[in-house]
């Protein structure tokens, strides 16, 4: 009738006011008698009310479909953002192997560009024609075999592509869809990056088979071979075992990054030594084992001698790398690996009972040479304390013992030597040092004490550790007073700090030796023990008046 089906506020009578006028002459009073006898009005009054009927339940039936339109919009924008916030690329494909127009957007992250339209066969291949016609001819056969092979078919897709330089899972599944008894194939891929999940894995199967310090195997791969090594054709078989010295003493003072720099540079430093072929492990802490198949005992000889060359170039920290080594070869008989790693084992602790005391040596004199360097040792400072110290003793008439000697002769040469833990701009500071770097200076004793206990030095280590300490007991680090503080400590102390004052050191001037005596007359009862402060005063005193000063 050419008007709006659903008008709302107005009645449906008045919809048809105008064709109930004519069919009514003119007159509106629909009562009335004379117009009851037309047949047309209440056939048309009839229709008009179905039509009414029908206008109701148009309006529910429309209303219905919006709803459920607007309903199906819902569930696919929430499919659309459940798929694009999946992390996985969700996309179908069908017959003519062009990717559909709907995919999830990590489709687009995985390939680096938009894909609807775009041949899945080469998105995958990736330039590859040989792997485009792999899977071409699988699809092929996916789409044109009979419904009970495309099964199988697509289980012959490859699992895992190259996608630049991801590495991307792909799932593959069927979707058959049946249309006016037509069925149409389409394929869907589920696309999942597993590049950082493959990283992890091979980086947990590094770990598992190398130590993740120096890169070396370590012992669970070493057992792993132990069977394939007993077998003949790697004789004759050498075996190294390699214990590292200093490192105790690196961690102590210098702190466990300093050590491990140690053991890396040890580990090249066997890298260097050996060919690819052969097997080099940290056994454990600051131990190595090196396997070399088809050598024999001269070939392990010159191994090692090019381990210790390439020692000797090496100095981290202060500390000479080096090792000691022991060695066996096996050319034939039935003794097991295990036999010959035993006997490399014990020639290695041989060695480094042997060896303990030279390196002991070469520390000491490496360790002195750096305390000089960078702590701000007034030049010949090491060689006067040392010998003003026997200058006093004698005037004291200590009755000393050789091996007290060889103490003080020490002291002399390493009482600082924990300031070379100390930062040199801390050390050499020409202005007032902050409460913490205050600290910092006062804890080189403690850090001596234990560089003199890592090179089998107890004696000297209680020594160091309290040369600092005061009569009264305001020292530090251990707060000792009187008698508690070991003579030598007593005596050395007072020694040093005459040195000290009568020479330049970057943070203050010298004092002349009076002023240095008044100093130390100061200190007695209080800094120094009074009978030895006492004693050093005659004794200086009588050696100015012997010199004529």
């Amino acid at each position: 009738m050419g008007r709006c089906l659903f008008v709302d506020k107005i009645s449906y009578e008045d919809l048809f006011e105008d064709e109930k006028k004519v069919l009514q002459s003119g007159v509106a009073d629909l009562t009335d008698p004379r117009y009851c006898d037309n047949e047309l009005l209440p056939r048309y009054k009839f229709l008009v009310d179905h039509y009414r009927k029908l206008l109701k339940i148009s309006k529910k039936v429309v209303s219905i479909s919006d709803s459920q339109g607007r309903l199906l919009n819902w569930h696919q924008s929430e499919m659309q953002n459940l798929l694009d916030n999946a992390n996985q690329g969700f996309l179908t494909f069908g017959r003519d192997f062009k990717v559909d127009r709907q995919y999830s957007i990590e489709c687009t992250r995985v390939f680096g560009r938009k894909i609807a339209g775009k041949s899945i066969i080469q998105l995958l291949a990736q330039g590859s024609g040989t792997l485009q016609e792999t899977l071409h001819e699988i699809l092929e056969q996916v789409f044109s075999c009979p419904k009970g092979l495309k099964y199988v078919e697509l289980k012959k897709f490859p699992a895992i592509f190259r996608i630049d330089s991801k590495d991307i899972h792909v799932e593959c599944k069927l979707i058959l869809q049946q249309d006016d008894a037509v069925e149409h194939t389409l394929v869907m891929m589920i696309l999942t990056d597993i590049s950082e999940k493959l990283k992890a894995e091979e980086q947990i199967r590094f770990l598992s088979y190398h130590d993740k310090l120096t890169s070396l195997y370590n012992r669970t791969y070493f057992d792993t071979v132990l069977a394939e090594l007993e077998k003949k054709e790697v004789l004759p078989l050498s075996i190294i075992m390699a214990d590292m010295n200093g490192l105790k003493l690196v961690n102590d003072v210098f702190g466990h990054r300093q050590g491990d720099l140690l053991l890396v540079a040890m580990a090249k430093a066997m890298q260097k030594s050996c060919r690819e072929s052969d097997i080099i492990a940290r056994w454990g802490g600051d131990e190595f084992v090196i396997l070399l198949p088809k050598t024999s005992k001269e070939e392990c000889l010159k191994v090692c001698e090019r381990i210790h060359t390439i020692c000797d170039e090496i100095i981290e920290c202060g500390i000479p790398l080096s090792a000691a080594i022991g060695r066996a070869t096996k050319d034939a008989g039935n003794a097991s690996l295990l036999e010959l790693l035993t006997i490399a084992e014990n020639r290695m602790y041989s060695d480094k009972l042997i060896k303990s005391r030279e390196f002991r040596k070469t520390i000491v004199t490496n360790l002195g040479e750096m305390l000089i360097s960078r702590c701000f040792v007034n030049d010949g400072h090491q060689l006067r304390v040392k010998q003003l110290t026997a200058d006093f003793v004698a005037f004291l008439n200590i009755d000393i013992t050789s091996a007290e000697l060889k103490l003080l002769e020490r002291l002399a040469q390493l009482h600082d030597i924990g300031k070379v833990a100390i930062p040199s701009e801390i050390l050499g500071k020409s202005g007032s040092l902050t409460p913490s770097e205050w600290d910092l200076i006062k804890s080189h004793t403690e850090i001596g004490y234990r560089m003199a206990q890592s090179i089998g030095e107890s004696s000297l280590a209680e020594i160091i550790l309290t040369l600092h300490e005061r009569w009264d007991g305001m020292g530090y680090p251990c707060g000792l007073k009187k008698e508690q503080i070991p003579l030598w400590a007593r005596i050395f102390s007072i020694v040093y700090i005459y040195d000290v004052m009568t020479h330049d050191r970057p943070y203050k001037k010298a004092f002349d030796k009076k002023t240095a005596l008044r100093e130390i007359e100061l200190g007695i009862g209080t800094q120094f023990d009074p009978d030895i402060a006492i004693r050093f005063l005659e004794h200086i005193s009588l050696k100015y008046k012997k010199a004529g000063v």
